[in-house]
């Protein structure tokens, strides 16, 4: 006798929105567990397909079969009650909305050494630009003495050290290091800290590792997709990304642009 599913409160959100869990407030509730599946059929994705997917969710979309996959994957998040999804159900749904008013507007570029990109920093910092719109993101390396060797052991959201306070250039204030699984040890600095501990830290805890990490970061700090998959690609080469963020405001851009120029910056479109 063939025996019937028994059906499990769940909300699903389909895979152009997993970025909105980063948004979700700290007291939403807790999944029992989490699943990618197929939205149209309802079945648990293979894990192979489930590594296609997320490989790729990240990234710029050049296969007709990758792009179904997008559009058709779903992550079932499985709760403990009906009350229980009625409230992860409000939550995304705000959650979603304080993503989309979150939108800024980035110049950005990547720098072959720290010293060209604290040179760039420090031009900015003197051109009259708060550091609370700068950022930077690298390899950890970058930071360290070459020959350094980070702990082993730590999982997808561990965060190997913060140090407060210490500067970069002297414009940005804290220093982040988190271990990004398939990456490595990252260092975070200044605007994109917050935002990088929630990429990792928040959403590793419901979808687990993704090989775009970095991308991952980089769009959840309203860097676009495609520019997000260079920055990562360059990144991992050793390079230093910077942002800042010109809230729209077109002198300011201007500047950062010129100020990038100058020190070498090299951006996704050139």
């Amino acid at each position: 006798m063939k025996q019937e599913r028994i059906l499990e409160p769940a909300y699903v959100v389909k895979a152009e929105d997993i970025m909105a869990i980063n948004f979700l407030p700290t007291d939403h509730p807790r999944p029992r567990r989490v699943e990618w599946i197929n939205r149209g059929t309802d079945q648990v994705l293979r894990p192979t397909t489930t590594s296609m997917l997320l490989r790729t969710l990240y990234k710029p979309v050049e296969r007709a079969s990758v792009q179904r996959l997008h559009d058709s994957s779903g992550l079932r998040i499985v709760l403990r009650n009906e009350s229980e999804r009625a409230a992860f159900a409000t939550a995304f749904e705000q959650a979603k909305l304080r993503r989309d008013d979150n939108k800024h507007v980035m110049e950005t570029a990547v720098f072959d050494s720290r010293a060209d990109a604290e040179a760039a920093i420090t031009d900015l910092d003197e051109a009259g630009i708060e550091q609370e719109a700068i950022s930077l993101l690298c390899r950890a390396s970058q930071f360290t003495d070459p020959d350094h060797e980070w702990s082993e052991g730590h999982s997808a959201a561990s965060i190997a050290s913060v140090v407060a306070g210490s500067g970069v250039a002297g414009a940005l204030m804290g220093v982040a290091c988190l271990f990004v699984p398939g990456v490595g040890t990252v260092a975070v600095a200044g605007a994109m800290t917050a935002s990088a501990l929630s990429s990792v830290a928040s959403v590793s805890g419901i979808i687990g590792a993704t090989g775009g990490a970095v991308a991952k970061m980089l769009t959840d700090h309203d860097v676009d997709g495609v520019s997000a998959a260079f920055y990562d690609d360059q990144i991992q080469r050793g390079r230093v990304f910077v942002s800042v963020d010109t809230q729209g405001n077109s002198a300011l851009a201007a500047t950062a642009q010129e100020v990038f120029e100058r020190h070498g910056g090299r951006t996704s479109v050139n």
